[in-house]
C-alpha cells in the first residue's frame, strides 16, 4: 500500500517585488502576477490534493501546503515548479512584445538575465508514517526553512545605469547606449514610438525600467485597470461633486480635455470623471506638474486659466476640495503559526489543518464583500493578508469591518479561534509610494508587539511636522471613532486637542479620577452646547478615560490619538 506525503512549497522574493513599486498600478500588478504564479503552481499540484490555500478563487498566497502520493512527490514538486516558471515567461513574454523594434542582442541578453534569475523556488517533502500528519507537516516545515536558510543561488552582476523603480538592476537598453543620457533617450524614444501615455511611462526618458519593472507595466496583466493614489484620496470628493454639483464637474471635465487636447488619458470608464484624480488638485495645474505628469508642454494660458476657473467653481459648488491624504491598510492574522500548531495537537489534524484553510477562504470571501462598493482600491486579499488603499474618511471603519470579519470566521468556521491587527498609514497623495507601503508594514508590526495583539496602529506621515503613531486594541476603536466625529462635526473645537494634550501632561497614570475630571472640564470648556449636551460630555469623558486605561501607553498612547484624531478630522471635514 502506497503513502502519502506532505509537501510544501514556496517561492521568493515577495516582499521586495511588491514594494518596487512608483505608482499605485506597479504595486496591484506586482500582488496580481504573484497570485497568478502561485495559482499556476498549485494547479499543478492538484486542487483535489490541496491543504492549503482551500480555494483558489481569491488571490493564492506564496506558500502551498498539499498530500501528495509519496511515491510521485519529486515529480509533482517538479511539475509545480515548471508550471511557475512557465507561468512567469507567458507573463513576461507578454511583456516583451510590447518592445518590438526597439530591441538587439545586448536587450535581450539583459531581459533574458534577469527574469532567468529572479525568482527561488522551494520545496520539501516529509513521508506520513505511523506517527502521522502533524509530525510530517513538521518535519516538511524544517526541511523547508533550512533550504531556504541554504541560499544556494549564484550572484548577478548588474552594471550600469540602474532602473528606476528598484534601484538595483540594470536599465534595459541597446548595445552603445550605455551612459545616462543614452539610456535616458533610448527609454525617452520608448515612450514616443509606443505613443505611451505618462500613465504607462513617465515622459522624456524620467522613467527608466529593468525587465521586472518593464514586466509590472507592460504585461497582459497591467491591462487591469487601478486607481493612482490621487484618485483613491479624491474618491468622497468625487462622489459628493456627481451628487451636488454634476454640471461644474462636466464643465470642468471639458476644461481638463481642452487644456490637455492628446495628452489626456483616461483610466476610467466613469462618464463623470474619467480622468486621474490628480487633475482634482489646483497645484496639478502648472505648467511644470502638466509636462511632468502629461507630457504637455507649454499649456495654452488661456486654457490653464479657464481650467483653475472651473476647478475653483467645483470646489465652491461642492463646498469642499479633495482631500489630499489617503491611508494604506495592512491586516494580518495573529500568531498564525500557533494557530497551525493548535491544530496539528487536534485529533485528527490534517483535517483541522483544512478546515483552518477553509476559514481562510471564507475570510477571503467577506472581504470581497465587505470591499464591493469600493473594488478597486483592494491590492491583495488572499488567505490571511490584505493590503489595501482606502480614503482617509474609510480607513478607520473598513479596518474595524475587517478584523471583526476575520474574528467571526474564526470563531465560527476553525478549528481555533484567532484574531488579526493592522497597520494604517495615512500619506499625502504625492508621498512616495513604496514608503507609504513599508510605513504601513511598520505600523502592522507596530500593532504586533501589543501584548495579545488584536491591535491596530496608525502612522501619519504629515507633509510637514512630525509624524504621529498611536496604537490601540480593536474594541477601543468605536471610542477613536466617537471622537473623530465629534471634531468634524464640530461637537469639539479643535482647541480641545491642543489644551488636552498639553494639560494630560501633568496627570500621573495612577490616578484615573484625576484624569476623567481634566477629561470633562477639557470637554466642557470646548464643546458646542447646542451638538454636544452636559450628559454627552459626561459620557464622552467617561468612555475616553476607561479607553485610555486600556491602551497599550494609557495616557501617553492617549494624547498621540488625540493628536492622530485632530489630523484625520481636518482632513475628512
Amino acid at each position: 500500500m502506497s503513502s502519502d506525503a506532505v509537501l510544501i512549497f514556496t517561492f521568493s522574493p515577495i516582499q521586495s517585488f511588491i514594494a518596487e513599486a512608483r505608482r499605485a498600478a506597479d504595486l496591484f500588478t506586482g500582488s496580481a502576477i504573484l497570485s497568478e504564479l502561485a495559482k499556476a503552481s498549485a494547479k499543478a499540484i492538484g486542487h483535489s490534493r490541496l491543504v492549503y490555500p482551500a480555494s483558489l478563487n481569491a488571490d493564492a498566497p506564496n506558500v502551498i501546503v498539499a498530500i501528495v502520493p509519496d511515491a510521485q512527490a519529486q515529480n509533482i514538486a517538479s511539475n509545480a515548479q515548471q508550471a511557475f516558471l512557465t507561468r512567469w515567461q507567458t507573463i513576461a513574454d507578454s511583456a516583451r512584445c510590447q518592445f518590438s523594434g526597439l530591441t538587439d542582442q545586448t536587450f535581450d541578453a539583459i531581459w533574458q538575465r534577469q527574469c532567468d534569475r529572479y525568482w527561488e523556488t522551494y520545496w520539501a517533502v516529509a513521508t506520513i508514517d505511523e506517527k502521522g500528519y502533524a509530525e510530517a507537516y513538521n518535519r516538511a516545515r524544517q526541511a523547508l526553512d533550512a533550504a531556504k536558510r541554504s541560499r544556494l543561488f549564484d550572484q548577478v552582476e548588474e552594471p550600469g545605469i540602474k532602473d528606476t523603480l528598484s534601484g538595483v538592476r540594470e536599465a534595459l537598453h541597446p548595445v552603445n547606449q550605455t551612459t545616462y543620457q543614452q539610456v535616458k533617450q533610448f527609454w525617452h524614444s520608448v515612450a514616443t514610438k509606443k505613443n505611451l501615455s505618462p500613465a504607462k511611462l513617465r515622459p522624456e526618458g524620467r522613467e527608466r525600467l529593468d525587465a521586472i519593472g518593464a514586466i509590472k507595466r507592460f504585461c497582459d496583466i497591467a491591462d487591469r485597470q487601478f486607481p493612482s493614489v490621487s484618485t483613491v484620496a479624491a474618491l468622497d470628493f468625487i462622489q459628493r461633486a456627481k451628487h451636488q454639483a454634476r454640471n461644474q464637474l462636466g464643465e470642468y471635465r471639458q476644461a481638463v480635455e481642452k487644456l490637455l487636447g492628446q495628452h489626456a488619458y483616461r483610466p476610467s470608464n466613469d462618464p463623470d470623471w474619467p480622468f486621474d484624480g490628480d487633475l482634482l488638485y489646483l497645484e496639478t495645474l502648472t505648467p511644470h506638474r502638466l509636462e511632468d505628469s502629461y507630457g504637455l508642454k507649454q499649456p495654452d494660458p488661456q486654457n490653464l486659466i479657464d481650467a483653475r476657473k472651473h476647478l475653483k467653481a467645483l470646489y465652491e459648488a461642492v463646498n469642499d476640495t479633495p482631500s489630499t491624504y489617503y491611508a494604506v491598510l495592512a491586516l494580518d492574522g495573529d500568531s498564525m503559526g500557533e494557530r497551525i500548531s493548535a491544530c496539528l495537537l487536534q485529533p485528527n489534524p490534517q483535517q483541522a489543518h483544512r478546515q483552518l484553510s477553509a476559514s481562510l477562504a471564507d475570510f477571503a470571501d467577506e472581504v470581497g464583500k465587505i470591499f464591493q462598493n469600493i473594488p478597486s482600491c483592494l491590492i491583495y486579499n488572499g488567505g490571511d493578508d490584505v493590503l489595501a488603499f482606502l480614503p482617509l474618511s474609510q480607513a478607520l471603519t473598513m479596518a474595524g469591518a475587517l478584523v471583526q470579519a476575520f474574528i467571526d470566521v474564526a470563531k465560527n468556521k476553525a478549528p481555533t479561534p484567532g484574531t488579526a491587527s493592522a497597520g494604517i498609514a495615512v500619506v499625502h497623495h504625492l508621498h512616495p509610494l513604496d514608503a507609504a507601503l513599508r510605513a504601513a508594514r511598520d505600523a502592522e508590526k507596530h500593532a504586533k508587539r501589543v501584548d495579545g495583539k488584536n491591535a491596530l496602529c496608525v502612522t501619519v506621515l504629515k507633509r510637514s511636522g512630525e509624524h504621529e503613531t498611536a496604537r490601540v486594541k480593536w474594541d477601543g476603536l468605536p471610542v477613536v471613532v466617537e471622537l473623530i466625529e465629534q471634531l468634524k462635526s464640530g461637537g469639539l473645537s479643535s482647541r480641545f486637542i491642543s489644551d488636552a494634550v498639553l494639560s494630560l501632561r501633568a496627570i500621573p497614570a495612577s490616578e484615573p479620577a484625576m484624569l476623567e475630571d481634566e477629561l470633562r472640564r477639557q470637554i466642557h470648556r470646548h464643546r458646542d452646547e447646542a451638538k454636544l449636551s452636559s450628559s454627552d460630555v459626561n459620557v464622552l469623558a467617561q468612555s475616553l478615560t476607561t479607553w485610555t486605561l486600556s491602551l497599550p501607553g494609557q495616557i501617553e498612547e492617549l494624547r498621540r490619538w488625540l493628536g492622530v484624531a485632530r489630523f484625520i478630522a481636518r482632513e475628512t471635514r
